[in-house]
């Protein structure tokens, strides 16, 4: 498989995602090297234009439901924020879905 064609079926694989798997995927994406928090306001901007912010704010209340991610309160440039991460039970399978998707670890 060429590059250009590896890139056309990692778009297409996005594609198909639902867009709780989309939010879960950039949550981990921002927190997989552990230094970086991801909250609310910085989940809209990474996924503005893909991901409204109405529907992220419901995909984080269905992702904490089942189990998937975490919430805590952190504090953040002075400011206090809702900061996720994607809970242990999950960690793993969200994992493999990124390296899938994006190719990457």
């Amino acid at each position: 498989m060429t590059g250009s064609t590896k890139r056309n079926t990692r778009k297409e694989e996005k594609n198909i995602l639902s867009k709780e798997y989309i939010v879960a995927l950039e949550i981990y994406k921002i927190t997989k090297r552990g230094n970086k928090k991801a909250y609310f306001s910085k989940l809209v901007q990474n996924l503005k234009g893909k991901v409204s912010a109405s529907k992220i704010s419901d995909c984080l209340d269905s992702l904490l439901d089942i189990g998937m991610l975490n919430a805590g309160w952190k504090k953040e440039d002075s400011k206090w924020v809702r900061s996720y991460e994607i809970a242990g039970e999950a960690k793993q399978s969200i994992k493999d879905l990124y390296k899938i998707v994006y190719g990457d670890s």
